[in-house]
C-alpha cells in the first residue's frame, strides 16, 4: 500500500531531540496526520522540510507458520 502526503510539521520530541526528528505528515486519502519518528541521522540524509510532498510505503509482512500454530493453539 502506498500513501501519499504533504509534511506538516517537523519536531524535536521532547527528551530525545538530540536522537530523533518527529514528521507530521498529512495523507489526503485518509483524511488523517500520521506521525512518523526519524533517527536525526537518517533525517539530516533525506534533507525533508515542511511543504514536502513525499510517498508512504507500507509493507505487512507475516509469518503463516507461527499464526497457523497460534491458531491451533487457541490464541487467535
Amino acid at each position: 500500500m502506498t500513501l501519499d502526503g504533504e509534511i506538516t510539521e517537523i519536531i524535536s520530541p521532547p527528551n530525545k531531540a538530540d536522537r530523533f526528528r518527529c514528521v507530521t505528515v498529512w495523507v489526503p486519502a485518509t483524511e488523517e496526520h500520521t506521525e512518523i519518528t526519524i533517527p536525526v541521522e537518517d533525517f539530516k540524509k533525506t534533507g525533508l522540510s515542511e511543504g514536502d510532498q513525499i510517498t508512504i510505503k507500507v509493507e505487512k509482512k507475516f509469518d503463516i507458520d507461527a499464526m497457523a500454530q497460534d491458531l491451533f493453539k487457541g490464541k487467535l
